[in-house]
């Protein structure tokens, strides 16, 4: 059993609506990183035909020409491309949507009306945020961190809390949108995450190849 396979057990629960860009949503997310995961190629190879690829790497000093190419093999596979915090870059590389980190939320609505075909994520880290996040024209909502996990240290060191199943129950009552727990999950703890009304998993190692 592996990530991918625990993502679309949870997405065979989940009972998708219809979403607001018409389109389908993927099981689970690859969230690209350069540090984390420096050959999203390797990863991207790997996933299932459905699966989805957020690419991040805001930082990356040739981020256009390797959203080029990371969008060219996910059309190839039947994957889903999303760029992060870029919906220019999002258009010029005819991505499939746009996700959007917590702090540019306020950007949902005009997004929508500009592409009202593409799917548009975001992400959320409380309660507070998931009531706001419903409210508006979005497809789904990452939350995080769901278990201590390696990219924030501090969930490891116990400094700051996680989400926990307490905290993904409390959120997916929230809204009817689809959530997808990031942070920490790996096939040992995916199972607890059956009982929670989340529509899948994302991830930036736990799809490594």
């Amino acid at each position: 059993m592996t990530l991918t396979d625990m993502a679309e057990r949870l997405n065979q629960v989940f009972r998708q609506k219809e979403s607001k860009s018409g389109r389908k949503l993927p099981p689970g997310f690859f969230i690209t990183d350069q540090q984390a995961a420096p050959f999203p190629e390797k990863i991207i190879s790997t996933l299932p035909t459905g699966f989805g690829v957020i690419f991040r790497d805001y930082d990356h000093p040739a981020r256009a020409a390797l959203g080029k190419s990371l969008a060219g093999l996910c059309r190839q596979r039947g994957l889903v491309f999303l760029v992060a915090g870029d919906a220019m870059l999002a258009s010029g590389l005819d991505a499939d949507g746009i996700h959007l980190p917590e702090a540019m939320m306020d950007q949902v609505s005009q997004i929508r009306q500009d592409h009202p075909d593409r799917i548009i994520t975001t992400s959320c880290h409380n309660p507070d945020s998931v009531r706001r996040a419903a409210s508006l024209p979005l497809d789904a909502i990452l939350i995080a961190p769901v278990f201590p996990t390696q990219s924030h240290p501090e969930t490891v060191s116990g400094a700051q809390a996680t989400l926990g199943l307490s905290g993904v129950l409390n959120m997916t009552s929230q809204t009817t949108l689809p959530l997808y727990g990031l942070g920490g999950i790996t096939v040992a703890n995916a199972d607890d995450l059956m009982v929670t009304g989340l529509a899948g998993i994302a991830a930036i190692r736990g799809f490594r190849a």
